[in-house]
């Protein structure tokens, strides 16, 4: 399976050497060289990929703009660039932005308009949700890059053994439905009292990207409409309903690990969690291994009385308000967001689902996904459409964030889910007093 997943990007690079190859036979001749901006790209460690090779790809099409590329961890990404911006610095003249940090950045005035650098035709290939997230005030600020999504995983195996029928590929279960299963698929085989098999997990347990859609399914928001509350929002009976049902399936049910935060597609593929919500990354990486046992993917679950939310977010690129070169930075935008760019971040980078629907549509014609396991992107690229639901836009992220980090651990490990929520919603709304 490794090969054809490989084959994939194989595919690419072949039709894409074609067109690259007089670029870079001309590159960088003596002429651009002495004309050359420099600028610098401030980008995540976390991505996946060759993000080198694409900026190379860039450079090559425009031997007169030189990227240096700097990919710091995930939180010192952050650090940086609450630093550097935050102290009105020149650089980076690019910088990566995570979906609901815009708000956050451009209220800090970090952020250039980038309403000029793209087309209507190119701004109406976003995502909705992707632009959304992509504005500040009605001005665009940032470009989106990236989408996501998540699908339901299981193990066929387990389910067989445990004489349970799996969903079908696109089959949506309920919520109700997963808690009715997930303890017939909690296996103690040895009987030593402690579970070989778990049965069901959430692949980001304390994370609000993902369990945002708990609520979000009842028909609850994430915060007031004002940005900085949430008070009568995070404490209210549709979370205190869904946080609720979070902590049966660790504390009533038992079909969860409490305890330290772990990356449950390890656990998977040894063959230890019957299921789990996950992102469409986990496909080419299960699809590239050798599993021992056959594995599905279906649609994301819901409440039986609400309606379908799915998560959603991405990365976005900006151009620092402060910027020199803001033209060079401006185009680099523009290539790798909107031009050819953006395919090739989408082969040769992350890999993550592009923001543009044009390419996300290229999912499900692609022959390459219609076979084997990668046909399951084809769920994914769909469910990426379906009621996706961004993070909360709020200058006043981080800290929603981590707050809500340690409330869901909390409540992971045993903590009452109403208490929980009104502590946090206290914490938050005295944090965001800050930015009244």
């Amino acid at each position: 399976m490794a090969a054809k997943s490989e084959g994939v990007r194989m595919s690419y690079y072949l039709v894409k050497a074609a067109a690259s190859a007089l670029a870079l036979a001309t590159a960088l001749t003596g002429s651009a060289l002495a004309q050359q901006t420099e600028i610098t790209f401030l980008g995540c460690g976390c991505w996946g990929g060759d993000v080198n090779a694409v900026v190379a790809d860039f450079m090559a099409a425009n031997p007169d703009i030189k990227v240096n590329v700097e990919l710091p961890p995930t939180d010192e990404l952050f650090q940086q660039i609450q630093i550097r911006l935050g102290a009105g610095n020149a650089g980076p003249d690019v910088v990566a932005v995570d979906g609901p940090l815009t708000t956050s950045y451009a209220a800090r005035g970090w952020l250039a308009d980038l309403g000029a650098v793209f087309s209507d035709e190119e701004k109406a290939d976003w995502l909705p949700s992707s632009l959304e997230a992509a504005r500040f005030q009605d001005t665009l600020v940032t470009a989106p890059l990236s989408t996501s999504t998540q699908v339901l995983y299981y193990n066929k195996a387990i389910f067989h053994e445990a004489g349970v029928t799996p969903p079908g590929p696109d089959e949506r279960w309920t919520w109700e439905q997963v808690a009715e299963v997930a303890p017939k698929l909690t296996l103690d085989r040895n009987n030593d009292g402690a579970p070989d098999v778990w049965g069901f997990i959430w692949e980001q347990v304390n994370r609000i990207y993902q369990l945002q859609v708990l609520p979000a399914s009842l028909g609850a928001h994430a915060i007031g409409e004002d940005g900085l509350t949430t008070t009568g929002v995070i404490d209210s009976e549709a979370w205190i309903e869904a946080f609720t049902y979070f902590h049966g399936i660790f504390n009533e049910l038992k079909v969860a690990p409490q305890g330290a935060i772990f990356w449950p597609p390890d656990l998977f593929e040894q063959g230890q969690i019957a299921m789990f919500v996950g992102g469409p990354w986990d496909i080419p990486r299960f699809a590239d291994t050798d599993l021992d046992f056959e594995w599905g993917v279906s649609r994301h679950p819901y409440f039986a009385e609400g309606e379908v939310a799915t998560p959603t977010g991405g990365w976005h690129i900006g151009v620092n308000a402060k910027s020199a070169n803001k033209e060079a930075a401006e185009r680099f935008v523009h290539w790798i967001a909107a031009a050819e760019g953006a395919e090739a971040w989408w082969h040769e980078g992350p890999g993550d689902f592009p923001a543009r629907q044009s390419l996300l549509a290229q999912i499900d014609t692609n022959p390459d996904y219609q076979e084997g396991p990668l046909s399951y992107l084809k769920i994914a690229a769909d469910e990426a459409t379906q009621n996706p639901t961004p993070r909360p836009l709020t200058v006043g992220y981080l800290e929603y964030e981590q707050i809500l980090a340690d409330t869901f651990q909390d409540i992971r490990n045993g903590a009452d889910p109403a208490e929980a929520l009104s502590n946090a919603a206290l914490r938050i709304d005295s944090e965001m007093g800050k930015y009244r």
